[in-house]
């Protein structure tokens, strides 16, 4: 027996071994159960059952080609396009050989192996496949993670984004990027923000990225001078009522001195996603927008919006507190500040943490 490389852990994944044979079966289980975690499965179709309960755990995959009720190669091809990943390992009689190289490309299969076996030769081969599947899923994991991270920083940039929207515009808008930080509170404080979808940031198409943002900037500009057209709070929540009515938050009311919002179902989540640019929906869109404008009208007048821990959406309407050093300071310089300072409230929204 080969010596084993002590830098891999070659009991992470599990081998399912798949022969007729009860010998066969027992005889690979004695020769290599110590050093890997093996599966068994008599034919092509136990297998099956067998993998797909075991999916997520199953790294490799060593069958034998003539079996009853299923093939090697047809066992594997059910299997090739929903986990290309496994590793694949093909037994056969060296009287098949020629069918066995035919079918390789058929069931996306690795490598294939005569009988009778060359035992030290076959534990080198599930060694380097096991290796090969591990490095190959660390690779995968690091891409994924940085891919995820370039994403990210797009979708951050784009919620950004709407606070400079007043200011490029020359709409006189106060607090903005405050106002757009809670927005964002409200929606990924919802019970229902952890059954709504993310966006998939792995492969972020930049050009659909760049017209999405023009699209809802635009929007934005269009919507904000009549969210802070009313000249009272009172006014500007009423406008925040509608938005929210008209996104779908159904029984909603107000009380008299407009303090308090409360509706039976909570349509923020749904607006987040549509910010981000995860719904395309043009209605969607534009209702997420006016919801925006109205919390940065409101924001506009000095008061604040917060969201009460409950089942439904129970919005609460405050003045707000003015932060240190925060008064003198121009509505692009706060809209850096709360950008640099929201971070991680950015990071939640796209789903990091």
């Amino acid at each position: 027996m080969s010596s084993e490389n002590d830098t891999y852990d070659y009991q992470r994944h599990a081998i399912l071994f798949v022969d007729d044979e009860a010998n066969s079966r027992k005889y690979f289980q004695r020769l290599f159960g110590r050093k890997f975690r093996i599966l068994e499965a008599e034919d092509g179709v136990q297998a099956l059952e067998v993998f797909r309960a075991n999916a997520d755990d199953i790294g490799i995959i060593v069958t034998d080609q003539r079996m009853p009720n299923e093939t090697g190669v047809g066992f594997l091809t059910k299997i090739a396009a929903d986990y290309p990943d496994v590793i694949k390992i093909l037994s056969t009689a060296y009287a098949d050989i020629d069918a066995a190289i035919g079918s390789v490309n058929q069931g996306g299969i690795f490598r294939y192996i005569t009988k009778p076996w060359d035992i030290p030769e076959l534990e080198i081969t599930l060694r380097r496949a096991m290796e090969f599947y591990i490095v190959k899923r660390e690779r995968d994991a690091l891409m994924g993670a940085k891919m995820l991270a370039v994403g990210n920083v797009l979708l951050a940039n784009r919620l950004a984004a709407f606070a400079f929207v007043p200011v490029c515009a020359a709409i006189p808008s106060a607090n903005a990027a405050e106002a757009i930080a809670s927005f964002i509170r409200l929606a990924i404080s919802s019970p229902d923000a952890a059954t709504e979808s993310r966006n998939d940031t792995s492969t972020p198409n930049l050009s659909k990225l760049h017209a999405r943002q023009l699209q809802l900037a635009t929007l934005l500009e269009q919507k904000l001078p009549s969210a802070i057209k009313a000249s009272d709070c009172a006014g500007r929540v009423k406008n925040l009522a509608e938005a929210l009515t008209s996104a779908g938050a159904n029984g909603l009311t107000v009380n008299e001195d407009a303090t308090e919002i409360c509706a039976e179902t909570d349509p923020t989540p749904v607006l987040l996603e549509a910010i981000l640019g995860n719904e395309s929906d043009p209605r969607v869109s534009e209702d997420a927008i006016a919801v925006l404008a109205a919390i940065m009208g409101i924001y506009d007048s000095g008061f604040a919006v917060t969201r009460k821990r409950a089942a439904t959406l129970q919005l609460t309407v405050s003045p707000r507190v003015e932060r240190a050093g925060s008064a003198d300071q121009t509505a692009g310089s706060q809209a850096a500040k709360w950008l640099i300072e929201d971070e991680l409230l950015v990071s939640a929204a796209l789903g990091i943490l």
